[in-house]
């Protein structure tokens, strides 16, 4: 198993997965509203399919959406996150830890997720940790890039922010500038 390797044929799969979302799964046309609105948990629903469907069943880790960690021995109290990449009952197989944030989610929620990534990164060992925001609102991208820059450098290397601006095209990581 060469991880690095894994992880960028994952990094792959998840922008090609990006870009075959189309704009039904981005925003949510609402009765009674003009504008469509960003719904979290219908991207994640359809990220997932085409994640899975690009990934295979040859893929040597699995994906999960959601994963309680309540009752796990190591990681009790931590929150759910979005994804997991793992291999699962093998703490030294966990390959990257994802968060989702629609673009116009408020500082304090991308502020959480990163705090909730940094964690998994610590506590579960995970290669890298993926902070993906979708939607063309860019102060946010700006926001979570400035959070995880101010993390110490090990971390800041570890988290990567990837911005998924519009529906049916690639998503993009952004650079993480660490002096």
């Amino acid at each position: 198993m060469n991880v690095e390797r894994d992880f960028s044929c994952f990094l792959a799969s998840l922008i090609e997965a990006g870009a075959k979302i189309d704009s039904h799964y981005f925003k949510q046309h609402v009765t009674g509203s003009k504008k469509p609105i960003f719904r979290e948990r219908v991207y994640c629903y359809e990220f997932y399919h085409q994640l899975r469907c690009i990934l295979g069943d040859d893929f040597p880790y699995k994906l999960d959406g959601e994963l309680d960690k309540q009752a796990h021995p190591i990681l009790a109290g931590q929150k759910k996150p979005d994804f997991v990449v793992h291999v699962p009952g093998n703490m030294d197989r966990n390959l990257a830890v994802i968060e989702v944030k629609r673009a116009r989610a408020n500082h304090t929620e991308i502020r959480g997720d990163i705090k909730k990534l940094k964690g998994f990164l610590d506590t579960a060992e995970y290669y890298k940790a993926i902070m993906l925001i979708y939607g063309d609102e860019n102060s946010n991208v700006k926001y979570a890039r400035s959070e995880i820059n101010s993390l110490p450098k090990e971390y800041a290397e570890r988290i990567l922010l990837v911005w998924h601006k519009k529906p049916e095209e690639k998503p993009e990581v952004v650079q993480i500038s660490k002096p």
